[in-house]
């Protein structure tokens, strides 16, 4: 059972005739949200493909394939009031930089999940202040065929245009920013981060997926977080071995970083080229035998060895 005292004591005095509530296709526990109707508000039951709850005015529509019970019960309230007032209460700063963003954003929660209410209701704020960004909110437990295509394995986990995939708390801050970079590019960032949290198989299905994305492996070698660096190199060599064809676009900023004045990463540039390189990287890579840092020398001579006994090896088969 909704608590309907606790709805009037949040509604209270707001006009909600504009609030537009349907309910589409429901569970038992959604069925109690037509108890809204008492309060003044259009609630309409539909027919649907899937259980949902949305509310919608002036262009903003906010999808609830799950039942905004227990804790998120009453941060679905004051979302119910922030599109009576229309306002959605960000931050003046995240107002204007998500002014011009278009996105579409899925919460995934699961429940009793501690943390999901805050980010549903961070999300929801964001798509009252830009009806181009649509919000859906999804029940992994109710919908579990659209969280095994998208790897959920924890709630609440964001996704972004079917693309970014944010697991844990977010931060207004944090959601705002990535819907931003969202609109732009914002590979290189998105992979550094997922590097950097262990997550190298889901970049590997992206650029299982695109190719081309395997310039930023090439890139990210050249900025400073370590495991980031790590992870691109584990991955350029599994790119090499599954498409050797495709890692051609990475090795031109690869080639690049040997002739940095950064010791570190000409060597860094030096130990992929030899897991990745051909007899063709062997001229630039001997220019580095002429280095005065001998640890530069000695990671270019072992790629250069490394080179020629895969070509070796390759003439032989």
């Amino acid at each position: 059972m909704i608590n309907i005292n606790k709805a009037r004591e949040i509604l209270e005095g707001l006009e909600l005739k504009g609030v537009k509530v349907r309910i589409l296709n429901p569970t038992a526990e959604m069925r109690e949200f037509l108890r809204l109707s008492e309060l003044g508000m259009d609630v309409e039951l539909e027919e649907g493909e899937e259980p949902a709850i949305i509310l919608e005015k002036s262009g903003i529509r906010i999808v609830y394939n799950a039942v905004p019970a227990q804790m998120e019960y009453e941060p679905f309230l004051r979302t119910i009031a922030r599109l009576a007032r229309s306002n959605s209460n960000l931050k003046e700063e995240n107002l204007k930089k998500i002014a011009d963003c278009n996105a579409e954003v899925v919460v995934f929660v699961a429940p009793f999940c501690p943390h999901c209410a805050k980010v549903v209701e961070i999300a929801n704020k964001i798509a009252i202040a830009n009806p181009k960004i649509k919000v859906r909110i999804v029940d992994v437990s109710l919908l579990t065929k659209l969280g095994e295509r998208f790897g959920i394995t924890s709630a609440p986990t964001v996704v972004i245009n079917g693309e970014i995939k944010l697991v844990g708390e977010l931060s207004e801050n944090e959601l705002v920013e990535w819907i931003y970079r969202a609109n732009s590019e914002y590979k290189f960032d998105y992979f550094v981060t997922l590097l950097r949290d262990g997550r190298i198989d889901e970049v590997m299905e992206i650029i299982s997926k695109k190719p081309e994305d395997v310039e930023v492996l090439g890139e990210i070698l050249d900025q400073p977080e370590l495991m980031a660096r790590i992870g691109a190199m584990i991955l350029l060599e599994r790119v090499f071995r599954d498409k050797p064809e495709a890692i051609e676009i990475a090795k031109r900023k690869i080639r690049e970083l040997l002739l940095s004045d950064d010791s570190v990463k000409a060597q860094d540039a030096a130990f992929i080229l030899g897991k990745i390189g051909r007899k063709e990287d062997i001229p630039l890579l001997q220019k580095l035998l002429e280095s005065r840092d001998s640890e530069v020398r000695e990671a270019a001579r072992e790629a250069i060895n490394e080179i020629e006994e895969r070509d070796k090896e390759t003439f032989l088969i």
